[in-house]
């Protein structure tokens, strides 16, 4: 017996690692914190996308009511005849009667008095279009990024209804010309 309790504590004052027992238990716990927090920080990082699309939508709605305010109650999408019009009127100043006049030279002489009333259209970051469809089909088509309606005024997404994947912005609209540019990588 005293050479079996010799050896017992030889063996236990040489002992540097740690048992399998004991790895297995930290491997296991480790398991269990990482299944709890994983979840938690994807569906924070899927709110957050949502919230960002919410407040792009506030943007653009805010761009579109301060156009009508300007403009004397006139809608922005009278008299615009197309998207790029539409675009325009958002991204550039005009005159009252709506007509684009970024003026010429350094100082943009002529200028119109009112806007521009936001300085790109923001990516819908469901689906990564920075477009906006004037009416047509009902929100949720995907095929713009937005969809305003001329009736109420509305600024709507215009993506599928329960995506979950978020995409880069696939352009801009070039506040020139009016027409989308899709970016390079």
């Amino acid at each position: 017996m005293y050479f079996y309790a010799l050896a017992l504590q030889n063996s236990r004052m040489v002992r540097p690692a740690f048992s399998l027992i004991e790895l297995v238990i930290v491997v296991v716990i480790i398991g269990i914190i990482g299944s709890i927090a994983v979840p938690r920080m994807s569906s924070s990082a899927e709110n957050a996308a949502v919230n960002a699309v919410i407040a792009d939508r506030n943007t653009l709605q805010r761009a579109v009511d301060l156009y009508e305010v300007e403009h004397e109650g006139v809608m922005i999408h009278v008299d615009a005849k197309n998207e790029k019009n539409f675009y325009l009127r958002l991204l550039s100043n005009s005159d009252l009667d709506g007509t684009v006049n970024k003026g010429v030279g350094k100082g943009k002489k002529n200028a119109g008095i009112y806007g521009p009333y936001i300085a790109s259209i923001p990516a819908n970051r469901h689906n990564g279009l920075p477009t906006i469809r004037i009416d047509g089909d009902a929100a949720g088509t995907n095929t713009h990024g937005w969809r305003y309606d001329s009736n109420t005024g509305a600024i709507e997404a215009d993506h599928l209804s329960g995506t979950r994947t978020f995409k880069a912005n696939e352009g801009v609209v070039d506040s020139v010309t009016g027409t989308l540019k899709k970016l390079t990588s």
